[in-house]
């Protein structure tokens, strides 16, 4: 999975600056760390972004224009109740931890 491989990636970099670290007293190289963690956020999110993308594009052209209305009309909706869930959670949340 896309964790495994990332976290492994950034555990042999861990791994490879702390002998650089104790053999040769080097300064840690956190943007090579930040690189690795980036590029493999990058890559697993193409497959999300694509199909945002592709959905409404293939659904307008194979089914028609109401398709296409409806996908993004029931995203719409479905995106404001759970952006209000969300809000109302968090807060339920911040309010328990003072408890």
């Amino acid at each position: 999975n896309a964790y495994g491989i990332a976290a492994n990636d950034m555990v042999k970099e861990c791994l490879a600056q702390l002998k650089e670290i104790f053999e040769n007293n080097a300064k840690p190289n956190y943007e090579r760390c930040i690189a690795i963690s980036t590029d493999a956020s990058l890559r697993e999110m193409i497959a999300p972004g694509a199909l945002v993308i592709i959905s409404p594009l293939l659904g307008g052209v194979l089914f028609g224009k109401n398709c296409t209305a409806g996908m993004l009309s029931g995203a719409l909706v479905s995106g404001v109740q759970l952006a209000v869930s969300m809000s109302n959670s968090g807060g339920a949340w911040d309010n328990a931890k003072k408890y």
